[in-house]
């Protein structure tokens, strides 16, 4: 029996609070903000604030120059919130006495009071409930489409093609470019604060200091960054600007400081300051930052610029933003240095990564973080550096352990979403993954924003993944990587003229970033300009004095496309002689043979890649030099064998098997 009474607000606040703090919530930032505002709106009865324009600008924060018939934000989050509704009421709230929904053609929301019995079968979505009192007619109810058919192999690849499209490009963009852990936006309905969290300065006169100095700043950033009304700006847009430069190029209305410094006792003293952009200062504090004192110390930080700006906080997020990641001193300092060497993104400093970490899991084993911090040192490696099948399997477990511990943190998923994409080639378990981070939001945050927004749509994703690029350059104006991510995006678009203008842009900010050097060298080769695209490549090594094999392959495959045959042969002669002292993807050798159009070579070395599980073997779906080789029966077979085994290891990740494929 349902009825459709306004309820109390006591009861609408209640229920509201439950929907926020689920699981297809709790990851959820933008559909959490655009419910609370919608419900908020509903219950006062404000029309205008429910129209898409309204919404798009003080939910979605879009220009005032908003065009709903052009940017569909506003409607694509509303089908993402309620299908977030269906899930909490077929789980989670299946016994909620109040259900809240928002019906298809509107964006206000409705109230249904309902009697659940113990023992009774709850309704599968909110939309049956509403719909089985009378107040929505069952043709509302959303109905998934159709899949498209296609002939042949294409109809089992169409899935996979925008999932694959860009994720190798993109996830190279994030590991070379050198990742940092760029803030989500966590904005209300009220006014945004832009917030920079300036570089810790280390003031103790030790160099052996600047990990903490360092460690504190991406940590405060990260916690920060979760909080309601603060935009965070990336601390890479921070470190390449000036003081002044960050107020009045970056838009920043508060900046938080903090020195480390002895004091005439020699103990460790940390100083901060919460300031308005004019300098008046909002809050000032002095820690004690003592090795035993430091995990509190951050925390208390945190509770600073939430009191100094008066920052309301529900229940949940005031319980997160008290809590310290740790309780271990111990395990916090190594937690620290492992962050500070994970800065530098070679192979060694992935290793010593690694060993800091580790031990910081010895010394607090619920120390979920550095769960998921070792989880992608581990898939950095396997990913570029060293054999898939020696880390990927370890970066797996864990990251599963993190979020056994922490079902909540978006790394630890996007980095599992990773390893089921590029390594069991599962694109179900990734869309899975991915999703339950809301990867739009963490992208920002952790890994390639286009290998994520892609993994969740199709190619009108293409649009939507530049309108969120375009987004993140608020937070990091001048990102070489973020300008590199619109060069991979458009590239894969077919827009070439565009990719090379974005790929040299960035290479302008960022002359050491090789990625974006193979990125402009294949956008080249796209358009035909085998000489420019050689002489870019090359230019890399002569700027930095190595070649990585990505740059080594690129040139290959650009030789051979000229018609230079003999030196694209010595190419792949040099790659297999280096692949005796480092480890050399087969993918790379096979994109060389396939531009000399030796096919019987190419097939033998992507079967290579197979059996290494290489982590570039998905872009075959996309990359469109392998458009011509989609017909081609070698092409299936590998294709099929690579669907296979993403089934096999699906089996074995149900409850029944285990998760230790090699």
């Amino acid at each position: 029996m349902a009825s459709h009474l306004m309820p109390e607000p006591q009861a609408v606040r209640a229920e509201l609070e439950r929907i926020l703090a689920s699981a297809p919530f709790a990851t959820s930032h933008r559909s959490q903000r655009f419910l609370s505002y919608v419900v908020e709106n509903s219950c006062e009865e404000a029309h205008e604030s429910l129209k898409e324009y309204a919404i798009a600008v003080e939910v979605f924060e879009r220009d005032p120059s908003y065009d709903p018939a052009i940017d569909a934000t506003v409607r694509v989050e509303a089908g993402r919130l309620r299908a977030r509704l269906r899930e909490y009421y077929a789980g989670q709230g299946r016994n909620d006495t109040l259900v809240i929904d928002m019906p298809k053609g509107g964006y206000r929301v409705t109230f249904t009071e309902r009697e659940v019995s113990g023992s009774a079968p709850a309704p599968a979505d909110p939309q049956s409930v509403i719909a089985a009192a009378g107040q929505v007619p069952p043709s509302t109810v959303e109905i998934p489409a159709a899949p498209v058919q296609a002939p042949g192999i294409l109809r089992r690849m169409l899935r996979w093609e925008v999932a694959a499209a860009l994720v190798l490009c993109g996830f190279l963009g994030w590991a070379l470019l050198g990742h940092s852990r760029h803030p989500r936006s966590a904005a209300s309905a009220k006014a945004p604060i832009v917030l920079a969290v300036l570089p810790f300065s280390n003031q103790t006169g030790s160099d052996a200091n600047n990990y903490v100095t360092d460690g504190l700043t991406d940590n405060l950033i990260r916690q920060l960054s979760e909080l309601p009304r603060l935009h965070v700006m990336a601390r890479t847009a921070v470190e390449r600007a000036s003081r002044q430069a960050v107020v009045s190029q970056l838009g920043v209305k508060v900046l938080l400081v903090g020195k480390l410094r002895r004091n005439s006792e020699g103990r460790l003293v940390l100083d901060s300051e919460l300031s308005n952009a004019n300098g008046t200062v909002l809050r000032s504090s002095q820690y004690m930052a003592d090795e035993s004192d430091m995990p509190s110390v951050q925390a208390d930080i945190v509770q600073d610029v939430i009191q100094g700006l008066g920052i309301e906080l529900n229940a949940r997020q005031s319980a997160g933003a008290q809590k310290p990641i740790t309780t271990s001193p111990a395990a916090f300092q190594a937690f620290l240095r492992g962050d500070s060497a994970a800065r530098d993104m070679s192979p060694r400093g992935m290793h010593a990564s690694l060993q800091n970490y580790e031990e910081a899991v010895r010394q607090d084993a619920q120390f979920a973080l550095a769960y998921s911090a070792m989880a992608n040192s581990h898939m950095l490696l396997g990913l570029y550096y060293e054999p898939p099948r020696d880390h990927m399997p370890l970066a797996r477990q864990d990251a599963e352990r993190a979020l056994a511990i922490d079902p909540s943190l978006h790394e630890a998923h996007g980095t599992l979403g990773l390893i089921h994409l590029v390594y069991d080639w599962d694109y179900g378990a990734a869309e899975t993954e991915l999703s339950a981070a809301d990867a739009r939001e963490s992208a920002i945050r952790a890994l390639s924003c286009t290998a994520h927004l892609h993994l969740l749509g199709d190619r009108e994703h293409m649009r939507h993944a530049e309108e969120d690029l375009h987004r993140m350059l608020e937070f990091d104006p001048h990102s070489p990587g973020l300008i590199n991510e619109l060069g991979c995006v458009s590239y894969y678009a077919g827009r070439y003229a565009d990719s090379i203008r974005y790929y040299r842009e960035a290479i302008a900010a960022d002359p050491q970033a090789a990625v974006t050097y193979w990125g402009l060298g294949r956008s080249l080769a796209r358009e035909g300009h085998y000489s420019e695209a050689l002489e870019t490549l090359r230019h890399f090594k002569a700027m930095n004095g190595f070649e990585p094999p990505i740059i080594t392959a690129e040139i290959g495959y650009s030789e051979a496309l000229s018609g230079d045959r003999k030196a694209a042969l010595a190419t792949v002669a040099r790659l297999q002689q280096e692949s005796a002292t480092t480890y050399v993807d087969p993918y790379l050798i096979a994109v060389v043979y396939l531009g000399l159009k030796d096919y019987d070579n190419t097939y033998a070395w992507l079967n290579r890649g197979y059996t290494a599980r290489s982590s570039f073997l998905i872009g075959i779906a996309t990359d469109p030099r392998w458009a011509g080789s989609r017909s081609d029966p070698r092409f299936e077979e590998i294709w099929n064998r690579m669907t296979e085994s993403s089934r096999h290891v699906a089996a074995l990740s149900s409850p029944a098997g285990t998760t230790t494929v090699q």
